[in-house]
């Protein structure tokens, strides 16, 4: 039976746009619901109707499923980034990494926390209250030139609150002047007995700093490097800092007379974590975040399509 392009129009609008049922139509307009499925699919064989599939979302779920092969990940999760600006695109990897640890948090988890604007907005996501038996841990010296929502010891205490605990913190800088003062602070009783907790730790999240091609790395922005130091970095090809350690594209640690005057958990350490949570977004964050992979200082990405893909092409 042939249909004139009105009657396909009429019986397409209503279905598509409308949103009735097949049979709604049928006893709208006087026909059998069989004439209107047939006039429903001769809608499509005439292009009056165009089905278009969003594949956005296999696009992401491809870049998670490459993220995690090339890097052996035990979970790579990406967001889609559509144009969103930096705050927008912070809040969207937040609310993704307090999804991802409401799934994996359980009793007796000893969580270590670094600090930054990226983990502001995890705890921002996560619920008031969580029922679980914890500890929760400062894992990196302290930073003061940032504000109070921000530095390590309002994060690890907020992140605690949400527990109905106290924190473990570490009442010393980020950064000291010589590995000897570092040294000393680090046999201070209080110092010391946080760090016994590092060995322990189940779960650690960080945000991934960024000084190439552009900085984006907190703890530099914060002015807590010389520009001598600052310059050090850059000439021994430092891409970002995780957990204030600074690396190279191929995760090396880049500087290792600065490295052993920060305050802040080992490598060794983090090595031990099982879930060791990497948050970090942008193309200007991808050296960064393929230094981090490489160098095993996360198992677990929380990223960006943008950031996703550019990882993926530097390291062919």
């Amino acid at each position: 039976m042939a249909y004139d392009i009105k009657m396909i129009v009429k019986v397409a609008s209503l279905y598509y746009k409308d949103g009735l049922t097949q049979e709604d139509i049928a006893n709208k307009i006087k026909i059998s619901k069989y004439q209107v499925n047939r006039i429903l699919k001769r809608a499509i064989e005439t292009g009056v109707v165009q089905i278009t599939i969003n594949d956005s979302l296999t696009s992401i779920s491809e870049f998670e499923d490459k993220l995690e092969r090339k890097f052996n990940l035990k979970r790579a999760i990406v967001v889609d980034n559509l144009g969103l600006s930096d705050k927008e695109l912070k809040a969207k990897m937040g609310q993704a990494a307090s999804n991802y640890l409401l799934e994996i948090i359980k009793n007796n988890d000893i969580i270590g926390i670094a600090w930054g604007t990226t983990l502001n907005e995890v705890i921002n996501h996560l619920p008031k209250k969580i029922n679980k038996n914890v500890e929760v841990v400062q894992v990196t010296g302290g930073v003061h030139q940032i504000s109070v929502n921000l530095n390590c010891q309002d994060i690890a205490r907020r992140l605690a609150a949400i527990f109905g605990i106290e924190p473990h913190l570490i009442y010393a800088p980020a950064i000291v002047e010589s590995q000897n003062l570092h040294d000393l602070l680090l046999n201070e009783p209080s110092i010391k007995e946080t760090f016994k907790y590092f060995d322990k730790i189940t779960i650690a999240l960080a945000g991934i700093g960024a000084i190439f091609p552009k900085i984006t790395s907190s703890f530099i922005e914060t002015g807590s490097f010389s520009n001598e130091e600052f310059e050090k970095l850059k000439e021994n090809n430092t891409v970002g800092d995780i957990f204030s350690h600074f690396f190279d594209i191929n995760g090396k640690i880049s500087n290792l007379e600065i490295d052993k005057r920060i305050i802040t958990i080992s490598t060794e350490n983090l090595l031990k974590i099982p879930y060791l949570i990497g948050i970090a977004g942008g193309e200007a964050k991808a050296e960064a975040i393929l230094g981090a992979l490489r160098g095993k200082y996360i198992n677990i990405l929380i990223t960006d399509s943008k950031a996703a893909a550019k990882i993926l092409k530097l390291a062919k």
